[in-house]
């Protein structure tokens, strides 16, 4: 994993998969959901969100992390994970993919 590159570790069932939102997917998951990413983060945090959301955020970001599933993959991703379980990584994946973690000479110097 490098977060410097927007990768993010996603535990679904017993394996952890590298995840990657570059800001062409997120812009492709709006349109598709037909919502703004942060109306996304709070549905799926309120548990107002479908299955066909969690597939599609999900090929995109695993696709970003370099892997090449398809949407017949993350289904028996999702069914061997549960429902509940990969909406509550689906969004902390989202989040953190939002919310990089800051370069450590920012850290360091965060006057520059």
């Amino acid at each position: 994993m490098n977060p410097i590159k927007g990768e993010v570790p996603v535990i679904l069932g017993e394996e952890t998969y590298t995840c990657r939102l570059t800001i062409d997917s997120l812009c492709e998951i709006e349109d598709a959901l037909d919502k703004g990413i942060i109306e996304i983060v709070t549905d799926l945090t309120q548990a107002k969100t479908r299955i066909s959301w969690l597939i599609k955020i999900l090929h995109h970001a695993l696709r970003g992390g370099g892997n090449d599933f398809d949407e017949k993959k993350i289904k028996e991703i999702i069914i061997n994970t549960g429902v509940a379980v990969a909406t509550v990584e689906v969004a902390k994946m989202l989040a953190a993919s939002l919310s990089p973690e800051e370069d450590e000479e920012v850290k360091k110097n965060p006057e520059k």
